[in-house]
């Protein structure tokens, strides 16, 4: 399904949308506590960021009662437009020093591509597979974040498309995450790499399929991504934890809106711990690139994160790991209009360019 043009302007009520969104969360954080209810969102310890709990309480708060931008209790059709309608609002690039592009290969291949005003000369291309957990939506829910990223990574970040379930169920959706690979990796120039290297990272199903991407590389002989970047990875889609983790009710993916995606994606008759599908179960994790990981503090997908962090250092695997504990998952989404959500951004991009930084220098 061919990507809408960047050029088409926003309705206008979406642009007033948009402006009000700004100039509420730039209130006082005293102000949004209040607005919001007075309470916090506080879990384990950690506390949800007090601009992300006004976009749940308040903002994006639905008159029928309904968690906003949940799946539980609407079709996919109705979740896909309103992560849709998040992601355009929240999804302004205007103020980062990036282009950003629809690219493809004039046929099955197509994305976003994200070109920094600057680039290393050593920085890698980035091949990030979109958030949306293989249902909700295409590359624009990761726009925010991947154009942030990019900005002050100073590399160019390429989203590509792929199929959805339930409509495409797995492995549709990695069978085109790997072929948007294999063109990308041909396709360096064009996609704006001043580097002969190329990385690839996701979020979410996303990250899985980053993941099982430079394990069947491994497995088949064939060359590795300089590095993967894995924010909070849904690595075992088996994990019967998720439901009963102290961050099961995280927004704006909670564990039940993960059970419901899965279903959609994997479909029936797939069994779930099946490494395909699950990577965290493969039995050799050795040979691996270096690694980045992320997660946010209530983010239910964060035990996964840390036990794949685990298993590759047992493997000797170089790897990096952070977790932001005000965030939730899903938190890429608001890298455009939360302060700590972009100063999370920032920073990962900070850690990339350094795990990146001495790629093809013997250590």
């Amino acid at each position: 399904m061919p990507l809408p043009s960047l050029k088409q302007p926003l309705p206008r009520q979406s642009v007033l949308r948009r402006w009000g969104l700004r100039g509420l969360l730039s209130l006082p954080f005293s102000v949004l506590k209040f607005l919001s209810g007075g309470g916090v969102v506080h879990v384990q310890g950690r506390t949800l960021d007090t601009q992300i709990t006004f976009l749940w309480k308040t903002f994006f708060a639905r008159q029928d009662h309904r968690t906003p931008l949940s799946l539980t209790g609407t079709s996919v059709e109705g979740a896909r437009e309103d992560w849709q309608e998040a992601a355009t609002l929240m999804g302004d690039t205007s103020a980062l020093k990036v282009r950003v592009e629809t690219v493809g290969d004039g046929g099955l291949i197509g994305g976003r591509l994200i070109r920094p005003a600057q680039v290393s000369a050593n920085a890698p291309l980035l091949v990030f597979f979109h958030d949306g957990n293989g249902v909700l939506g295409g590359p624009d829910l990761s726009l925010a974040f991947a154009a942030g990223l990019a900005a002050e990574a100073r590399c160019p970040v390429f989203l590509p498309e792929y199929r959805l379930a339930p409509e495409h169920r797995f492995p549709a959706g990695y069978d085109d995450a790997r072929a948007a690979w294999d063109w990308a990796a041909t396709s360096l120039t064009k996609l704006g790499a001043t580097s002969d290297q190329i990385a690839v990272g996701g979020a979410g199903i996303g990250a899985n399929m980053a993941a099982r991407l430079c394990l069947d590389l491994r497995r088949d002989f064939k060359p590795l991504p300089a590095a993967q970047l894995l924010v909070s990875p849904l690595l075992d889609l088996s994990d019967a934890g998720l439901r009963t983790s102290p961050y099961a009710k995280s927004w704006p993916v909670s564990a039940a809106d993960i059970d419901i995606a899965i279903g959609h994606y994997a479909g029936a008759g797939i069994d779930l711990s099946d490494p395909a599908i699950s990577p965290l179960r493969e039995g050799l994790v050795s040979g691996q690139p270096r690694t980045l990981v992320v997660s946010g503090g209530l983010d239910p997908l964060a035990d996964q994160a840390e036990r794949y962090v685990k298993r590759l250092l047992e493997a000797r695997t170089r790897v990096v790991y952070r977790r932001y504990d005000t965030l939730p998952l899903g938190f890429g989404l608001f890298a455009g209009v939360s302060d700590h959500a972009a100063e999370a951004t920032r920073d990962i991009a900070r850690l990339w360019s350094d795990l990146t930084t001495e790629i093809g220098v013997e250590e």
